[in-house]
């Protein structure tokens, strides 16, 4: 999948701090690459810089296209977050509307955000290891009637 080099950058930045990332491994190539033309742009053409990190895409590898929701689900709120703390109006906020925006677009092409059976999904459970029983809302110890209340 092609997405900006922004999003890659911020995407790859969130799985640095993900141990035993499969998204980060997958893409490690392109991530070094990408980060040392950006470090030296940084400091010597921020024209070119800009135009790498705006108008240029990149190919992002996902081998477990959940991780990468896992991840941009946890950015947003983190972007989220870091929007409260800015001043409305200001060139901060503004950015990171921007951000927040957009990666909320991608997130929602990819399926939306990942719920929680899906986040639990990716912890080991004790027992047999098999799959997961449906979370129907009933078995042992539930007194509910079968579809009173639910949708």
């Amino acid at each position: 999948m092609e997405i900006p080099v922004w999003q890659f950058v911020r995407i790859m930045v969130a799985c640095e701090r993900r141990p035993n990332s499969r998204l980060l491994a997958a893409n490690a190539d392109s991530w070094a690459e990408l980060d040392e033309a950006l470090t030296g742009l940084a400091q010597s053409d921020f024209d070119a810089y800009s135009n790498l990190m705006m108008h240029t895409d990149v190919h992002i590898e996902a081998p477990n296209k959940i991780e990468l929701r896992r991840v941009l689900d946890s950015l947003l709120r983190d972007l989220k977050l870091a929007k409260r703390r800015t001043r409305a109006g200001s060139t901060e906020r503004t950015d990171l509307e921007f951000e927040i925006s957009e990666l909320q677009a991608l997130l929602d092409k990819l399926g939306g955000r990942v719920s929680d059976e899906e986040r639990d999904g990716g912890k080991q459970r004790s027992g047999s290891g098999g799959p997961r029983p449906p979370r129907s809302g009933h078995g042992p110890g539930r007194s509910r009637a079968p579809d009173k209340g639910r949708r």
